[in-house]
């Protein structure tokens, strides 16, 4: 089912900037108005410029590129861009571009800050990566290279390496066991606790826990820690979507994993490509040996900006400082600022359900009841019609999460006219079982005034989906 809509992409992003109380491309001298303390010219970052040539000159870049922006209804997934940095964390980007510095010595001041503002154990520190997949690569060569040269040039061949194994609950292999797996580890998997026990060999260097899988496995974390300790290994802990709630920041690092990573472009809403560890002095400083900026490394791909650290460090310092009462708060008000705008169709709200207490990009989550005697629409339909609102899509319906994949062998290549022919059999977006009358989506990611326009889209979809 297709809509027609009479928005124009200057009419959706004059709304936007009207419903936020904010210029989408605000001038020179408006965005200096309010700055403090003098002005430094002719260092790059310090003036907010106008650009009056090339790309960016007509305020919509989107346009210019030909790409559809997105108003995020789908949550913290890498495949469109995580999450939307605030104010306070692009001007401290702004910042950190204006002078060099030297990139290790910033590392160590950061890992002290995130150490402190994260209540870690004592003689730990952080680490701010290239996103938690960066940090998975740096954590598992550190525990095989340790600080030693001959060991740190030659990853991802550690052959010779005295320990290179990795025991990893089978419930707990993932996508993301790829970056274990490319630094020359070994992954030995087991289901139970005296698996694990047996597995345990002298060429085994760690143990490592899928926090998203927690339950899915039969070993516990705080299990995971007590087995490595026992016998002399490492323990690593991929925690990168499960904050929120705040507080797993200090809580899981201090079951006594030696490395834990956080990803910081989710609801940390931090520089999309950052992250961090934190773990002990020793094995932060071995981490920090294979990334950039060190050269001949695994991890020189793994490079973090100046600019980036500064971001996420502020991202991350306004994310455990929020009040989590309030904004849960904020999140009913925009289901509200729905509910009431779609109730004069037959669509109820059904009641919020959250837990805390959950897994995996932890949030709200708000839906609603269709009345099929009132609209002629699915709740299907409607997440369709949203998806195709253009010239500013809400959310991406059928999108696959875990973004692009390759061909099979023996299948054509893409563009390829076998290709092109079986492209032309109609496909279907992708919906959850359940009520085919109920539709919901995340609201944690939306910027200020952007319930306002999902409401405003739905009335004119629904008034168009009136039964007579």
């Amino acid at each position: 089912m297709s809509w027609n809509t009479g928005w124009s992409r200057r009419t959706f992003l004059s709304a936007l900037a009207a419903l936020s109380g904010n210029a989408i491309v605000p001038s020179a001298e408006a965005s200096m108005a309010g700055a403090k303390g003098p002005k430094a010219s002719g260092v790059d970052g310090s003036p907010i410029v106008p650009i009056t040539s090339g790309l960016g000159s007509t305020g919509d870049i989107y346009a210019e590129l030909g790409v559809t922006p997105l108003v995020n209804i789908n949550g913290t997934v890498t495949v469109i861009g995580g999450s939307v940095m605030k104010p306070e964390v692009m001007e401290l980007i702004r910042r950190g571009n204006e002078h060099f510095i030297l990139i290790d010595e910033l590392e160590k001041a950061a890992g002290k800050f995130i150490a402190k503002l994260c209540k870690s154990p004592e003689g730990c520190t952080g680490l701010v990566t290239g996103g938690a997949a960066a940090a998975l690569v740096v954590g598992y060569s550190a525990f095989m290279t340790e600080d030693l040269e001959d060991r740190l040039v030659s990853v991802p061949d550690t052959s010779n390496f005295p320990r290179n194994e990795v025991i990893i609950q089978k419930s707990h292999r993932y996508a993301f066991d790829h970056q274990i797996r490319q630094t020359g580890a070994k992954l030995v998997e087991v289901v139970t606790r005296e698996e694990m026990i047996a597995a345990i060999n002298p060429k085994t260097v760690a143990i490592h826990f899928t926090n998203i899988l927690s339950d899915h496995g039969k070993v516990s974390g705080p299990e995971t820690v007590e087995i490595a300790r026992a016998h002399g290994l490492y323990t690593f802990n991929d925690a990168s979507a499960d904050v929120p709630p705040v507080r797993r920041l200090w809580e899981y690092p201090a079951v006594g994993f030696d490395l834990t990573t956080f990803s910081g472009g989710k609801d940390i809403c931090g520089p999309q490509a950052s992250g961090m560890l934190i773990g002990k002095e020793e094995l932060i400083r071995w981490c920090l040996l294979n990334m950039s900026p060190q050269e001949d490394r695994i991890g020189r791909c793994c490079k973090v900006g100046k600019e980036t650290i500064f971001g996420f460090l502020k991202a991350l310092e306004l994310f455990v400082n929020q009040d989590e009462n309030a904004t849960l708060r904020m999140y009913d008000e925009r289901a509200e600022t729905i509910s009431r705008a779609v109730a004069p169709f037959g669509v109820t709200a059904l009641p919020r359900q959250y837990n805390p207490d959950a897994l995996g990009n932890v949030t709200p989550t708000y839906s609603w009841h269709v009345d099929p005697k009132k609209l002629n629409m699915t709740g299907h339909d409607v997440l369709q019609a949203l998806a195709d609102t253009r010239p500013v899509g809400i959310g991406t319906f059928g999108a696959d999460a875990s973004g692009m994949r390759g061909r099979k062998a023996g299948e054509p290549r893409p563009g390829s006219a076998v290709q092109k022919a079986k492209s032309d059999v109609p496909t279907h977006p992708r919906h959850d079982e359940g009520d085919p009358q109920v539709f919901g989506f995340a609201l944690w990611q939306l910027k200020q005034g952007e319930d306002k326009l999902i409401a405003d889209r739905l009335t004119e979809v629904f008034s168009k989906a009136r039964k007579v």
